[in-house]
């Protein structure tokens, strides 16, 4: 007669002394659905979601390998989701990179918001050393980079009609090689201060085809070019321009 596990009811060999497919001992009482899992003075199994993920996607692929049906199959599939969708959580929660800061630059203007504008051009640390190197408090940069915005978008409110929105499609996109951000981190140091250690981790030239159109439905297409780099650990817009709205161009808060 056969076997079968008191925990999940999966069919067992005659010799089993415990359940391939959920490890449970064979003669072992199925435990309470609301039974808490046994401590022993040390920490329990599965604390956290990550290790609970980990615990299931182990459980999972043993049970494939040792009964390779259609339910295990579709257990270890919506693992992997799950653990897509973690890492897609994760990721937005660690910032937007590139295209992110991008955005940020197209929303401050559009949305006036000076501070909005000064964190998408420059990063924390620059920020800070203006702060202390220049006795500048830091709702002062933001206000005088919300009168820059201000001037940018009453320009585009004149041309399209308020609200103004400007999105944007990535045409060409060229990686900065080593030699290329060491190169340009000189150019910060000589630039701007020597006194902080500037790290340039990734950085991309970008072509750019832009759409800006208002409530005044005119809508316009131009082509420009942007310069994004993560500098000591924050993705900025180093530079943007573009041929046709010589106002929105510009250079890392400077």
């Amino acid at each position: 007669m056969s076997k079968f596990c008191t925990k999940c009811g999966a069919t067992l060999d005659d010799n089993a002394t415990f359940c391939t497919a959920c490890g449970n001992k064979v003669g072992a009482p199925a435990p309470a659905a609301n039974a808490a899992p046994a401590n022993n003075g040390g920490a329990a199994a599965a604390d956290t979601p990550l290790d609970q993920m980990k615990e299931k996607s182990m459980q999972a692929i043993n049970n494939f390998k040792n009964d390779p049906n259609r339910n295990t199959y579709i257990g270890i599939v919506a693992v992997v989701i799950v653990v897509i969708l973690l890492i897609v959580l994760i990721a937005s929660m660690f910032g937007g990179g590139y295209k992110g800061a991008l955005k940020d630059y197209f929303k401050s203007i559009c949305k006036k918001d000076g501070e909005l504008y000064m964190e998408s051009t420059m990063p924390d640390k620059l920020i800070d050393y203006m702060e202390d190197e220049y006795d500048l408090d830091k709702d002062d940069i933001e206000d005088e980079y919300k009168d820059e915005v201000k001037d940018v978008y009453s320009d585009l409110k004149d041309d399209f009609g308020s609200d103004p929105k400007i999105s944007f499609k990535i045409t060409d996109k060229d990686k900065a090689d080593k030699d290329e951000r060491e190169d340009a981190e000189d150019g910060l140091e000589m630039m701007l201060t020597d006194d902080i250690k500037w790290k340039i981790s990734a950085a991309y030239n970008l072509d750019l085809e832009l759409t800006i159109k208002g409530d005044d439905d005119k809508e316009k297409e131009i082509e420009a070019n942007a310069v994004v780099m993560k500098l000591n650990g924050d993705w900025v817009v180093a530079s943007f321009s573009c041929d046709d709205y010589r106002y929105l161009n510009s250079s890392m808060g400077f």
